[in-house]
């Protein structure tokens, strides 16, 4: 996923500026999406010159699949962050989901960044989504090998069954007005209720 139309800041001012064009891009493109959003704009919302832009980023995409990956990271380091001290299967995933709800909620512009890549480059779409699959068939498979996961399932359809529940789930935690810890932990128990023994008696 990594573009090289975009160049780090070398210095902590640099460093400054370059935050400023992230944050004020992601403001405008989650708030009235990436085809309307344009550079000039978000020069003039970031307060900076116009060359300073292009000491960064090469043009608007640069900008946009920065931030998606970004999102990537950040994500995956959240989850991590959760599941790390955990050994079981069913713990990661249990964990895992709650992470990944919990960081829908608290940063609503994760979804629209993501999702709108689809129609701005489908090669972003589609290597966001196969990074994820291929970290997670690479989890799955010790799993197998320890007998925590059934070995006939394909699991790179299991990689996106269970990231297809995140996102959808995660749809429902957005719809809602309020989100406490028992309400979380409440949605977070039901699925994982679904992936121990199915839906089907």
């Amino acid at each position: 996923m990594n573009n090289k139309t975009y160049r780090l800041p070398k210095r902590i001012d640099g460093q400054k500026t370059f935050n400023q064009i992230i944050e004020t891009g992601k403001r405008l493109f989650s708030k009235q999406g990436y085809a309307v959003t344009s550079i000039n704009e978000i020069i003039e919302e970031a307060g900076i010159a116009t060359g300073t832009f292009y000491l960064y980023f090469d043009d608007k995409l640069a900008l946009y699949s920065y931030i998606l990956l970004e999102y990537h990271q950040s994500i995956r380091k959240h989850i991590n962050e959760k599941i790390k001290h955990v050994h079981t299967r069913r713990e990661k995933e249990r964990l895992g989901i709650k992470a990944f709800l919990q960081l829908a909620w608290d940063d609503r512009l994760v979804y629209r960044i993501i999702w709108e890549s689809m129609f701005i480059d489908q090669r972003l779409f589609k290597t966001y989504y196969t990074t994820f699959s291929e970290d997670y068939v690479r989890g799955l498979s010790h799993s197998v090998i320890n007998g925590e996961v059934r070995d006939d399932i394909d699991l790179e359809t299991l990689s996106y069954i269970l990231m297809g529940i995140s996102n959808f789930v995660g749809l429902q935690v957005l719809f809602g007005d309020t989100l406490s810890e028992q309400k979380l932990d409440d949605i977070v128990d039901s699925v994982m209720k679904v992936l121990d023994s199915g839906m089907f008696y």
